[in-house]
């Protein structure tokens, strides 16, 4: 499925404020975030990882990018973590962190994979965390025709808890979904449910009610709305409205907001310049 837009005559979504710049991160092991997902069960808090490199561990920045410290996820390998989200999952009210090993430069992995874990609680601390965390899933996948693909956007759907995948190197940038329940132990077939008229996607996420999706690239954030039980790739197929954007130094990090109150990017780190966490207000 090809979805067809017109891209040199997108609108601009009239509901969301320019950036405010909320602070540089105060954590500097934060050099190259590739992902973050606003948490949905510890307040004004956001979950962030490195790109490729790093340790298998979690950042969680305030929002005002305070550093409350990083969390070890035991059990997973940061071969190229490229995105993350929160979401639903296998047990009924726990929200789950979802993190993409997607990543692929050189086209050389068979098999990506995606660690889903309990999202850890933090409410309790009363310093700079340094805490290991249990419990996580790795949920193997391949794509349908076999081959190795560079990804780096992850999504995951509330309504359905199907997670979704885009690639970002191709032509054109494809939306894949691996459908629940996806079973850890054995390696899943994506499924392929269409074609952006775009590329270089580096990050999207799905509201937390799954009315709103965004997909970023370099220089745009793309944006549809869902109706309530319509399935994502037929959003996708809408013309889609711009968000408003202040393009970052190397910005691949994308979160909506759990209230819907606005979104969240992040650039990772470029030279000398600290990153900046960026919100955009909605109106």
């Amino acid at each position: 499925m090809n979805f067809q837009y017109d891209l040199d005559n997108l609108e601009y979504h009239p509901g969301f404020s320019g950036a405010e710049a909320r602070g540089e991160l105060e954590n500097r092991y934060i050099v190259e975030a590739s992902g973050l997902a606003v948490s949905r069960s510890n307040p004004s808090k956001i979950w962030v990882h490195n790109d490729s490199g790093d340790f298998n561990r979690l950042f969680v920045v305030g929002e005002n990018a305070e550093d409350y410290g990083e969390f070890i996820i035991r059990g997973a390998f940061n071969r190229d973590w490229e995105d993350m989200a929160a979401g639903p999952g296998p047990l009924d009210g726990i929200t789950y962190l979802y993190i993409g090993e997607i990543g692929d430069n050189h086209a050389q992995y068979d098999i990506m994979s995606v660690y889903r874990v309990p999202e850890p609680d933090i409410s309790l601390l009363d310093s700079v965390a340094n805490e290991p965390v249990d419990g996580v899933e790795r949920i193997d996948f391949i794509y349908p025709d076999g081959r190795a693909r560079d990804a780096e956007t992850l999504m995951i759907d509330p309504e359905t808890r199907d997670i979704y995948i885009v690639t970002k190197r191709d032509e054109r940038s494809i939306v894949y979904v691996a459908i629940y329940p996806q079973v850890s132990g054995k390696v899943i077939t994506l499924e392929k449910v269409g074609y952006f008229p775009f590329n270089r996607a580096l990050a999207g996420d799905i509201s937390a009610d799954g009315s709103e999706i965004a997909v970023k690239t370099d220089d745009r954030i793309y944006y549809w709305q869902r109706k309530r039980g319509e399935p994502v790739y037929e959003a996708l197929k809408r013309q889609p409205l711009l968000l408003p954007y202040r393009v970052e130094p190397q910005g691949e990090a994308f979160g909506w907001m759990p209230d819907g109150s606005g979104y969240y990017t992040l650039s990772e780190k470029v030279d000398d310049t600290i990153p900046v966490l960026y919100f955009y207000r909605r109106l």
